[in-house]
């Protein structure tokens, strides 16, 4: 259900203070992995002033296992390699290796390290900012100068990064806008930062009412974003400009049977379409209905 619930809810929007809200959506949400639904209703509310979406409830802690083990069903740093690894090319691609020899590069929420690895031999230094415990002497093991928190890495760092990323993470906070202001402290007057995010204007979450969006809204995603709200919340945080780029990550495949099956299935499942993927997806990248976003802060 999307913006016909009378219901108030009166707290201030954490990012831009605003007080008008409507529902983005109520209804169960995904709770750990596909088919793990929460046993009562959720409110997904969505602020009239910057447009962010917003589940209000008390942030998991972090640190602990029971949060790895909800968003990527274990909280061994083996099993975030196999889940993740994969993905990291693709980050790549979209930062550049061009911008990154000989500079220092920060991972901000980097889970147990895969983008740092593939980075390192570029950059001159790697800096880990990772609040689970049980994978920063993982981290640290592979060379990543590591720390739990931005705030953390402040007395060492202030001022002193070119680029920072921060890939998947933003949707989880407390405070986005507070987040990414201590990013900015970290960054040189030229550094960038490189965010992605779930859009939540992706075409399937309005195709498929009622079984998509049961699996895009989440219980460990407090925060829920399009390309404008992303762009308000970097001009909010300091940075003078913020470009968007929308990326379609999943082929027309995994949609057809998405909607065939009403489940996720990966990519590349039947070849017999495989021509029609780049107009697929350059089309969705066009309209801004893509499943994932990529904002770049700079100044």
């Amino acid at each position: 259900m999307k913006d016909k619930d009378t219901r108030v809810f009166k707290e201030s929007c954490r990012i831009c203070g605003g007080t008008e809200w409507s529902v983005l959506y109520n209804g169960p949400i995904r709770v750990g992995k596909f088919g793990d639904l929460s046993q009562s209703d959720h409110t997904i509310w969505k602020c009239s002033n910057c447009q962010a979406g917003f589940l209000n409830q008390v942030p998991l802690n972090y640190e602990s296992a029971i949060y790895r083990n909800l968003v990527d069903g274990s909280s061994s740093p083996e099993n975030y390699y196999t889940l993740h690894d994969g993905e990291q090319a693709n980050k790549l691609k979209i930062l550049g290796t061009e911008k990154l020899r000989g500079k220092v590069l920060a991972d901000i929420g980097c889970g147990a390290g895969s983008f740092l690895d593939l980075v390192k031999g570029y950059a001159s230094k790697t800096i880990a900012v990772e609040p689970a415990h049980l994978f920063q002497q993982e981290l640290r093991n592979k060379g990543h100068k590591t720390y739990s928190y931005c705030k953390d890495a402040l007395k060492d760092w202030e001022g002193a990064i070119d680029i920072a990323v921060s890939f998947a993470v933003i949707e989880h906070l407390k405070n986005p806008l507070e987040f990414l202001k201590e990013i900015k402290l970290l960054l040189k007057p030229d550094g960038f930062l490189l965010v992605s995010t779930p859009n939540y204007q992706d075409w399937l979450i309005d195709f498929l009412p009622a079984v998509y969006d049961r699996f895009f809204f989440r219980y460990v995603h407090l925060w829920y974003f399009t390309g404008n709200s992303l762009e308000k919340l970097g001009s909010l945080a300091g940075f003078s400009k913020v470009n968007i780029k929308y990326i379609q990550r999943y082929d027309l495949s995994n949609a057809l049977l998405w909607i065939r099956n009403h489940q996720p299935t990966g990519q590349g499942k039947t070849t017999v379409f495989r021509d029609l993927d780049a107009i697929y997806k350059q089309t969705l990248e066009k309209q801004g209905r893509t499943d994932f976003i990529y904002a770049l802060f700079e100044g």
